[in-house]
């Protein structure tokens, strides 16, 4: 079993859906403390003059973990789903997927956590990835450094494999995970191309772009771009139907 642990985001990017596919359970850090300047509550949307970004307003508070932050009135929604109008109205699924990402930013959520996943799930729900959500705040950590609880994690939920994106190779210490029988993988994320309705080509957008603009193939397209390595070989997974392919990327 393989679980992947992040923080949630709003209307995240390509790279975490490929991990969310990849993985038995998403493991949302919801009792880490929360940092200003993330994609907690923000994302970026394409316009036809570059980027523009979609910022959910917070009530701050200090210190205060993810699952606390409380969102701070209304008016954002018109605002994001007016730019989401603007921008994407002429791209050949928005009417295909619109209605439910609206659907969801017009839910009276208080909470910003309840927001993301909510969407998360809706997104994933439309790229038809399974997504097994566990809160870290529902299970005691054993611990309070960064790779105890991570490996605390994996033994709660019963993972042998712990998927990290390539930054965790800053900070994780692979010799407790291997003392915990947990293999490591290493994810890493090549953005694919595809067509947006502007001239020219932006990575690193939410996944909403893709959406709206590649339709059925949005999938496909998204996990072109993820491999996860384990030792010297990549391997590439069949997601469709959930099996390591093993196949070495030259």
């Amino acid at each position: 079993m393989m679980i992947f642990v992040h923080q949630p985001e709003y209307m995240p990017w390509l790279g975490f859906f490929d991990k969310l596919a990849r993985c038995d359970a998403f493991v949302i850090y919801d009792d880490a403390q929360y940092q200003h300047g993330g994609f907690h509550n923000r994302n970026k949307i394409r316009t036809s003059t570059g980027w523009q970004w979609l910022t959910v307003p917070i009530i701050h508070g200090y210190p205060q973990t993810i699952k606390e932050v409380k969102i701070s009135g209304t008016k954002w929604k018109n605002d994001h789903l007016n730019a989401i109008i603007q921008n994407y109205k002429k791209t050949p699924y928005f009417k295909d997927y619109f209605p439910l990402i609206k659907e969801v930013i017009d839910f009276d959520h208080k909470l910003l956590i309840d927001l993301d996943l909510d969407l998360i799930e809706t997104i994933a729900d439309i790229l038809s990835i399974k997504v097994n959500l566990v809160r870290s705040s529902e299970f005691p950590y054993c611990g309070q450094e960064k790779n105890q609880k991570l490996v605390s994690m994996c033994e709660f939920t019963g993972a042998d494999s712990y998927l990290s994106g390539s930054g965790g190779k800053a900070y994780i210490d692979e010799s407790l995970f291997a003392l915990a029988n947990i293999k490591i993988q290493w994810h890493n994320y090549e953005h694919p191309d595809y067509k947006q309705r502007f001239e020219g080509f932006l990575p690193n957008l939410s996944t909403i772009d893709l959406l709206f603009n590649m339709g059925p193939q949005a999938k496909k397209l998204l996990l072109k771009g993820g491999f996860v390595n384990s030792g010297h070989t990549f391997d590439n997974y069949d997601l469709s139907k959930n099996l390591i392919l093993d196949q070495q990327i030259k």
